[in-house]
């Protein structure tokens, strides 16, 4: 049996750093348990063929798209569109391997926080009977789907902004980043509680109340998806994860 980490009951300067180690110890617990490991190349695969389709589609209709907006300027002001194209196709990459992932993935989500849960020792979840697991995997997609579509408009509302000040471009990428690695946590945490019948209320409690914690957690999701390789295990990686965090959390009286 491995045991969660230990979490302090209430913030602290480490918080970040504490985050931000989740998902490598989760990485390891992986590679250690068989049922984790076969769930993980299932998920693997499956990302592969979403990262394709969404590189192809970004790489097809980013620029076209882009030019209708604000058409592209002739002469040496054109490198400022290139850079505006550059650095809207890493965050709509970014945003995009963050999400699709998720959709096509969230009905073996369960799967992975119950393989989880077992490799560390948690008590088992109440049964909920078959009927209750096909409401269970609706109920996550439907989650996953309105969490996304969140996302998808503060990342819209921060284009809008970095498309009216040019010059932005750095604040809307830290922006961005910030927003996504808030997402992140939230997404990942959500599937053992929901697993357990809790409301997604809670988890945002967490990310308002520890949010140093969440931002290092999520930054250090985020940061998979730019490992070539490595971000195919992203989804299996991050469920673990933030399921190690939801029992750590547990252990430190913050959540029932």
């Amino acid at each position: 049996m491995h045991d969660p980490p230990d979490l302090p009951p209430r913030s602290g300067p480490l918080d970040l750093l504490r985050g931000a180690s989740y998902p490598v110890r989760a990485a390891a617990l992986l590679l250690r348990v068989p049922r984790l490991r076969h769930l993980a190349a299932l998920c693997a695969l499956v990302t592969l063929a979403v990262f394709a389709l969404w590189g192809w589609a970004l790489w097809t209709w980013l620029p076209a798209g882009l030019e209708r907006i604000w058409p592209r300027p002739e002469g040496a002001a054109g490198w400022l569109w290139n850079l505006t194209v550059l650095v809207s196709g890493a965050l709509a990459w970014l945003v995009g391997a963050a999400t699709l992932p998720l959709l096509a993935l969230a009905p073996i989500g369960d799967l992975l926080v119950e393989a989880t849960e077992t490799a560390v020792g948690a008590p088992p979840a109440p049964p909920v009977g078959l009927a209750g697991a096909a409401r269970q995997s609706l109920l996550a997609v439907g989650r996953t789907a309105a969490r996304v579509a969140l996302l998808l408009l503060g990342q819209g509302l921060l284009l809008g902004l970095q498309l009216a000040l040019p010059g932005a471009a750095p604040l809307w990428v830290a922006a961005g980043v910030g927003w996504t690695a808030l997402f992140a946590c939230a997404e990942y945490l959500d599937p053992p509680m929901l697993r357990r019948g809790r409301p997604f209320a809670e988890v945002r409690r967490v990310v308002a109340g520890r949010t140093a914690l969440a931002l290092g957690f999520g930054v250090s999701v985020t940061v998979l998806l730019w490992v070539p390789l490595l971000n195919l295990f992203l989804v299996p990686v991050a469920v673990c994860a933030g399921t190690l965090l939801h029992r750590s959390l547990v252990s430190a009286g913050t959540l029932s």
